[in-house]
């Protein structure tokens, strides 16, 4: 299991990693809204092009919606997470709770480890080749 230490009030805050089910219960809630963003954004520049302002600005308007809620649904996402951080959260900054988010979805999408792992055994073998030349 890992955790991620996270800074809300100027106060230290552990998130522990979900367990697999629960992870892939939380990656499926991050679904709906970002779908929901594609498809506004899809439906808007089949028709518009880059020439057409009055198409763009329609397209704008469409996501604003979802654009200036996202903030909060970004918020809710972590709180569902990490729900041992909701009565904190209330007085913290919203960068401080979007930098919690992004160190949640390391911890729902882990390859990042597994990235860096293949990137350490990569440079380890270069090295030996060096070595050896």
């Amino acid at each position: 299991m890992r955790t991620v230490i996270v800074t809300l009030n100027d106060q230290e805050f552990e998130i522990q990693e979900l367990r697999s089910r629960a992870n892939a219960a939380w990656r499926k809630s991050l679904q709906e809204p970002f779908e929901e963003l594609a498809k506004t954004l899809e439906t808007g520049l089949d028709t518009v092009t880059v020439a057409d302002g009055a198409g763009i600005a329609n397209i704008i308007q469409s996501a604003a919606g979802l654009i200036i809620g996202s903030v909060d649904k970004v918020i809710e996402l972590l709180l569902k997470y990490a729900p041992h951080l909701e009565e904190v959260a209330k007085d913290a900054y919203d960068s401080e709770l979007m930098d919690a988010f992004v160190a949640v979805l390391g911890l729902a999408y882990p390859f990042g480890s597994l990235i860096s792992k293949i990137l350490a055994t990569v440079n380890g073998q270069k090295q030996e080749q060096m070595k050896q030349s």
